[in-house]
Parts: C-alpha cells; structure tokens; sequence
C-alpha cells in the first residue's frame, strides 16, 4: 500500500530557488556529457591510451548514468527528491574530484562512472524538484518554470564543446574536472539553504534486484563490445562478457514481467507503437550526435591538427543549431503532427550524416564538413523537443514518470552504443589500409603523428576513411529511422484525458 505524506506549501521564493537550483546541476551534469570529448586528444598525450580507453572515458560516464536513471526516480519517490538529489551532487562533486587528479586511464575511467552514478541521481530528481514545489500553484507558472529549466540543460548541451575547448586550451584537460568542484559546492549549498523538503510515498518496495541487473547488464554488454574492437572478438572475456549481458537482460526482462506494479519497468509501455517510436528515435538521435562526437574531436585535433578550441566550434555547428531550432518546437507542433516532424527531422540529419561523408578529407580544415554539422544540427533541433512529449503523452498519468525515466534512459544508451559501435567501424576501416598493429591502434586513437614517418600520411587518409564510413553507416541507420517514425507514431496513441497538456 503507498501511503503519500502531507504536501507542503512552498512560497515564490523556494520556487524561484527550486528552478535555478535544480538547473545550475543538470547545466552541470550535461557539460560533462559534452566537454570530455574536446579533451580527449589532451588526455591520449598524459596517457598514451588506445582507442578503448578513450571511448572508456566517454561510455564509463553516459552508461553509468542510463543505467541508474530509472532506479534514481523510485528511489527519490521512497525516500525524498531532496535528498537523494543532494547526495547526487555530492557524490558528482566527490568524483569530480578524483578526475581532475586521476593518476592515470584507469582511475580516471572508474571515477567517471562514480561521476555518472551522481549525474543519474540529479537528473533523476531535479525535474520532480520543480514540479513538487510548483504543485498547486498557476499551471503557466509551472511550465514557465520547466522552460527555464529546459533552457539553461540545452544552453549546456550547445555550449558544452565550446567550453570544453576554451578549459583544455587555457588549464589542460583537468580543468574540464577542477571547474565542476566550486560549481558543485554551490549546488550543494543552494539546496541545503533554499530547497524545501517535499512529499515521499512509503510502502512500496523498490526494485533492487532490477537495479543492479540493469547496471551489470549494461556494463558488461559495452565491456564486450569496447574489448571486441579492441583487442579481438574471439577473446574468452569477450564472449563471456556478451554472453553473461545477454542472459542478464534476459532475466531483467523476466522478473519485471512477474513483479507487476512495483517492477522498475512496466513491460506493457512497449505494447503502444509511438512510445517505442519515440525511445527509437531519441536512441538513434543520441547515436548520430553525441556518440560521433569522440571521433570528430580526433579527428580535427589528432588528423588535421586543429586546437581544442577549434574543436569545439566544430561541435558548436552542431549543438547551436539544434538549441535554437528546438527553441520553436511549439510553432512547429501546430505546423505539423508529430510523425510527419520527426520524420522530417531524421531526414534532415541523415542527408547531414551522408553529405559529410562524401566531403571528409585528411587535407581539409575542419570547415570544409561545416555545413553538414549546421545540417544535422538543425534535423536533430526537429526531432529532440518532440520525443519527450511523445513519450509521455501516451501512457497513462500514474506512469508517465517512468516513461520518461525510460525516454531518457535512452538518450545516454544512443551515445554509449553509438561510440562502441563507431570504434568497431573505425578499427576494420583502418586495419584494412595500414598492416602494422601497432599502427594500427595510434592511428584510431588519433595520434597519426606518431607512427612511423613513412606512415602518416597513409595514417591519415586511412582514419578519414573511417570516419567517413561511420558518418556513412549512420547516416543509413537515421534515414531508416524516418521510415520507423511514419510506421510507428501515430496520433490515436495519445491517453485522452491528457491530450490537451501536449
């Protein structure tokens, strides 16, 4: 039986803290989704890491945070948004800490997924945060207040590579970490001294057992696929650890189906065509986007020898656009349904993905894909802002908080997937133009210069190659999805009694 304690009444105040609180962290939480990219070819210099190791450090970070994004909501349900937010903060501080003075690869890896772990809790609860404190009061004012919140996470999301590369450009690497400490410390701050307590539900159990099949599950399926591009597929560890992830989420699957409604994933969401339109689609748009980013960034400061400031402008040409174009998502709404936009979208990003694909040249400035980034960035500004909604507005009111723990889920799993997926491409890419191993491994990495003086030049048309078959294989993966977006969104979906909040 749940049992909801009394609601407390907060006043202008609180809300305003609430909003600002609750933003500043995810503003937080997002730029480490982002920033790390534009220092990648800063930490391969300190560590000499190969190519898995670099995607480690992004994939440690947006897998940990997927596969605890679903348990944080329950756990901010039972025992106090407040709360848990707070410890999300400070575990996200703690772990930046242990970045900014990681040792080596290793240390810095796990510390990002401890940094993921509190990343999942704040994102988790912030959203919550506004809406508990906002109960009751002016509708307008509530989803003024959400906007807002909305806009500083994607003010973060554009200008996260941008800042990424102004940080490592002036401070190194670490100061991409140093910078989180104070912020956090303020966050912290902020919410002890503004943000109220509000109401918990008690009773009910939470799933454990499905947590921690989520997490291991997940881990162990990138921990094969990162090994297996690597170091070779037939390896033992390998195909136990993809053999032991699928068995996993085999069980995951199972004991969600027998534990009803105290399961952590209510299995009968899949049955509604749109909600899995709109979890594909926010997967495949995660996978084009933030899972390319790794081997653009290697690819202007390793390849073409551009600065990491020049390589987050080249992510800016992306993020930019898709903020601002995300900015009329309401005009584009009455413009046209929802399938027709994100199909649209999606269209407009693959024909990005394959323009670039035909331009990318070892020889080129960075300037020359620019373009096709503006291209896919303005695609993915379509689709992104429908995706949520869709989720959520076709189920029920008592699940649309799961529903949008799962949507996001998603979007970290799109990147997670999209950067091991890609790093496979790349390897068979490269491995087929250069013979040596060893090569082999510094050129995916993006260190061209330091193969043999006769081989960098064949280094560098051989990783253009690669990215241009990644820009490729996924601009043939989001053209595909638009078909998925006609077929499988649909507006009789959408729950009546909530069609006219959409």
């Amino acid at each position: 039986m749940c049992v909801e304690l009394e609601t407390p009444t907060f006043g202008r105040r609180e809300q305003v803290a609430t909003t600002l609180v609750a933003g500043l962290s995810v503003m937080l939480v997002m730029l480490d989704l982002t920033v790390v990219n534009v220092a990648l070819d800063a930490i391969n210099a300190d560590f000499d890491v190969p190519l898995a190791g670099l995607q480690w450090v992004v994939n440690g970070y947006s897998l940990a945070t997927a596969a605890l994004l679903l348990t944080a909501g329950s756990l901010a349900d039972r025992l106090g948004r407040r709360g848990v937010f707070l410890i999300g903060t400070v575990v996200f501080t703690v772990a930046s800490v242990g970045c900014a003075f990681a040792p080596g690869v290793t240390w810095l890896i796990v510390a990002r997924i401890v940094q993921g772990f509190g990343g999942a809790l704040v994102m988790g609860t912030a959203v919550g945060l506004i809406a508990g404190v906002y109960e009751g009061a002016d509708r307008r004012r509530r989803q003024s207040a959400i906007g807002t919140f909305s806009g500083m996470a994607a003010t973060a999301s554009a200008f996260g590579p941008l800042i990424g590369g102004v940080l490592v450009g002036v401070g190194g690497w670490r100061l991409v970490f140093v910078v989180n400490i104070p912020i956090g410390v303020v966050i912290i701050a902020g919410a002890l001294a503004f943000v109220g307590r509000q109401r918990r539900r008690e009773g009910s159990r939470l799933d454990l057992s499905g947590a921690a099949l989520t997490v291991l599950a997940l881990f162990l399926l990138n921990y094969g696929m990162l090994t297996g591009t690597d170091r070779g597929w037939n390896r033992p560890d390998v195909v136990a650890a993809l053999v032991a992830a699928g068995l996993l989420l085999g069980a995951l699957l199972v004991r969600q189906r027998r534990l009803g409604p105290n399961a952590l994933l209510d299995l009968n969401l899949f049955r509604t065509p749109t909600f899995v339109g709109a979890i594909t689609l926010g997967f495949i748009s995660r996978l084009a986007s933030l899972g390319l980013y790794p081997f653009l960034v290697l690819w202007v400061t390793g390849v073409i020898g551009g600065t990491p400031l020049e390589a987050g402008l080249a992510m800016l040409t992306i993020s930019l656009p898709m903020a601002v174009v995300s900015l009329f998502s309401g005009l584009l709404a009455r413009l046209a349904p929802a399938r027709v936009l994100c199909c649209v979208g999606t269209v407009v990003i693959g024909a990005g993905l394959l323009g670039g694909s035909s331009v990318v040249g070892a020889a080129d400035d960075w300037t020359a894909v620019l373009p096709f980034l503006v291209i896919m960035g303005i695609g993915s500004g379509v689709v992104m802002p429908q995706l949520v909604g869709l989720a959520v507005g076709v189920v029920p009111a008592d699940r649309a908080g799961m529903a949008s723990s799962l949507s996001n889920t998603f979007f970290p799993l799109g990147t997670s997937i999209g950067v091991a997926a890609y790093g496979a491409i790349m390897i068979s890419t490269v491995a087929a133009r250069v013979s040596d191993p060893d090569a082999v491994r510094d050129i995916v990495a993006g260190r061209v210069d330091g193969v043999r003086a006769e081989l960098v030049a064949r280094a560098r048309e051989a990783f253009t190659a690669g990215l241009s078959s990644v820009l490729l294989v996924a601009g043939i993966v989001v053209l595909a999805s638009a078909v998925a977006a006609l077929l499988l969104i649909r507006d009789g979906d959408a729950v009546p009694s909530r069609v006219g909040d959409r």
